[in-house]
């Protein structure tokens, strides 16, 4: 996960229809790029270009999911909570909450990618 993300990139990925709609899509389940895709009316290539820009600024993450024939698909799960941009001093600040920045939910997570 990025820490060092600007706010130029941030904004760019939310002025972005798809990433929008991949983020929001993603908040409430993980979905492979293939339901993605169905979901958002995307190409896959379209979806796999937003996604790879949205990890790249740590707003979601990869995952397994495990299917009952043994093997396992590729999931995305959102990771952005909240983005929050305020004016002081004279210049544009703004802070990135992400699911996965405390200790437990970190810890949570690597126990459900254990289980897995």
């Amino acid at each position: 996960m990025s820490e060092d993300v600007d706010l130029a990139t941030v904004v760019s990925l939310l002025d972005d229809a798809y990433a929008r709609a991949i983020l929001t899509a993603t908040s409430t389940t993980r979905l492979s790029a293939t339901e993605l895709g169905e979901r958002c009316d995307a190409s896959l290539s379209t979806v796999y270009r937003r996604l790879e820009r949205l990890e790249d600024a740590g707003l979601v993450v990869e995952r397994t999911r495990p299917r009952e024939d043994g093997h396992h698909d590729t999931v995305y799960d959102a990771e952005l909570d909240e983005f929050t941009v305020t004016l002081e001093d004279g210049e544009l600040q703004f802070e990135l909450e992400r699911s996965g920045d405390d200790v437990a939910s970190r810890l949570a997570r690597r126990w459900e990618d254990l289980k897995e």
